[in-house]
């Protein structure tokens, strides 16, 4: 019986997949528009950790290059699957975008 408990919970384990470090990169935006976005990619049992105060520097980062003092966040994270299998999303992009300010 203990090892039939054991050999579930290692199977619940498994399929829900891990908490995966992840860090923002910039990967678009518009000098002009003063607009930057930052993703990073999920595979399809991964459980992605990720640092606002991390993607808000990598922001600022792109927006002082630009020529802008600082960065806030602008609207909501955006998930877009990149890779659909058959019955599910293997592969998703998750985007937030951030404003430039002077």
């Amino acid at each position: 019986m203990k090892t039939l408990i054991a050999t579930l919970s290692l199977a619940a384990i498994v399929l829900t997949g891990c908490a995966t470090p992840k860090q923002w990169e910039a990967t678009g935006g518009s000098k002009t528009d003063g607009v930057v976005q930052v993703s990073y990619e999920l595979g399809q049992f991964e459980s992605g950790q990720t640092s606002a105060a991390q993607g808000l520097a990598t922001a600022e980062g792109r927006c002082k290059v630009w020529g802008y003092k600082s960065a806030e966040v602008s609207g909501s994270e955006k998930n877009i699957c990149r890779t659909m299998g058959q019955y599910n999303c293997l592969q998703t992009t998750i985007t937030q975008d951030y404003l430039c300010k002077r």
